[in-house]
């Protein structure tokens, strides 16, 4: 009798136990929340890949969203929309979606998102694409993601140490590589087909690759701000970011859906002030332009003039440069000094938004905007560019600048975003 009292006495702690690890699992299955987003057009353009960010503190603080996220999917109707989670400040925990789509003019579209605390291992086919090298002398290049170097560094050092002298990055129509240096130059690869190529041409394309149609590096910043690098002003010049206590530069975001690079410099030393200053640069799927965020964590960065702007062309260069905060140059160079037949025409643009602008000027380098934040932390402005050689790109000043003047407006347009 003691051992059949025993016997049933066991059963039931084992089926309490797994009555116990059901409603666990259960509880884990039911970590999932569904959002309607409406993403709605109000311009009489259409928006094609339009870029949607859905912050997650805001849906913590508004839809009491408390679990951690680790998968999404996005419908559009029936059909199911590549998106990605990025993690942008390093610490495990995903902070952002980002996909992009098609809306018409005028008109608005109304996804479905269900987001889930479960993992997935569903790969959707990557329209960008990013990349960081080391440099070492067994030539292997091992993949980073990311690098501080103390300020005390020479340079040099720095930018022989990476393999391509920076983090590089692309979408279908352009790459783009950051210089991991004082200077922090935006450099450009410019292609001819729309695909992606970095990953097979590494920023330095062969002779037999370009034979085949691939992409080269297709500018010589030189000591200009070539295309919308970001510089501090100082004796009424572009001025590098010199003296810092620690440098850093690596990839937050590799996609499928956007690239999102971070260049951080803690402790620069300007205008008599020490600011940590963030840099970030983001590449959507489907866009030759490039956001660039720039945030301080100083709350009184006011009294700082900063500036950008894009270079002029070394032979047959043209130009302008508006007081709305848009500038465009067209015209041709020697990106490779050793290479004096490899002559590439390109075409460069900035926009800043006007709040931002303080100032516009020439120099015998560069059309220039001076910027501060406006009172606050942070300000963002776009970059773009074309390569003359690309076959479906544009071959003259007119058809680029006429285009800048477009992309201005689009920019200016963006779509609203409401959640429920």
């Amino acid at each position: 009798m003691f051992y059949k009292f025993a016997y049933l006495k066991n059963a039931m702690k084992r089926i309490f136990a797994l009555g116990v690890a059901s409603l666990c699992c259960l509880f884990i299955i039911a970590q999932e929340k569904s959002l309607s987003v409406t993403v709605k057009n109000n311009w009489d353009e259409p928006k094609k890949d339009e870029p949607v960010v859905i912050k997650f503190k805001i849906l913590k603080d508004w839809k009491n969203l408390s679990m951690k996220v680790k998968s999404v999917i996005v419908w559009d109707g029936d059909k199911e929309i590549p998106s990605q989670l990025d993690d942008l400040n390093r610490d495990g925990v995903n902070d952002e979606l980002a996909f992009v789509i098609d809306v018409p003019s005028k008109s608005s579209k109304t996804l479905r998102i269900s987001l889930s605390s479960k993992t997935t291992t569903t790969v959707y086919p990557a329209r960008v694409h990013a990349q960081m090298k080391l440099s070492d002398k067994n030539k292997k290049n091992p993949e980073i993601q990311y690098l501080s170097v103390p300020g005390g560094t020479p340079d040099a050092d720095i930018y022989s140490a990476i393999y391509g002298h920076g983090p590089c990055f692309e979408s279908e129509l352009t790459a783009f590589r950051i210089y991991f240096d004082n200077r922090q130059s935006i450099d450009l690869y410019g292609k001819i087909k729309r695909q992606l190529e970095l990953a097979e041409t590494n920023f330095y394309t062969p002779k037999e690759q370009r034979d085949k149609g691939y992409g080269c590096d297709v500018l010589w910043a030189g000591k200009s701000v070539s295309l919308g690098s970001f510089r501090g002003w100082e004796n009424n010049e572009p001025s590098y970011i010199n003296e810092v206590a620690l440098r850093s530069e690596g990839i937050l975001a590799y996609g499928p859906v956007r690239t999102v690079i971070e260049v951080a410099d803690k402790d620069w030393e300007y205008n008599g002030k020490k600011l940590n200053m963030i840099q970030r640069y983001i590449l959507y799927a489907g866009h030759r332009d490039v956001e660039v965020n720039i945030h301080f964590e100083e709350a009184d960065v006011k009294n700082n003039t900063f500036c950008t702007g894009v270079m002029k062309l070394e032979t047959e260069n043209k130009g302008f440069i508006q007081k709305d905060g848009l500038a465009g140059s067209w015209g041709k160079n020697i990106p490779e000094k050793g290479e004096p037949d490899n002559v590439e025409t390109v075409g460069l643009g900035v926009y800043i938004p006007q709040v931002y602008v303080s100032k516009t000027l020439e120099d015998s380098n560069n059309y220039l905007i001076l910027l501060n934040t406006n009172g606050k932390k942070s300000l963002k402005y776009n970059l773009t560019f074309c390569a003359a050689k690309e076959e479906q790109g544009f071959k003259d000043s007119k058809s680029w600048f006429e285009y800048l003047n477009q992309w201005k407006n689009q920019l200016q347009h963006i779509c609203s975003i409401s959640i429920k």
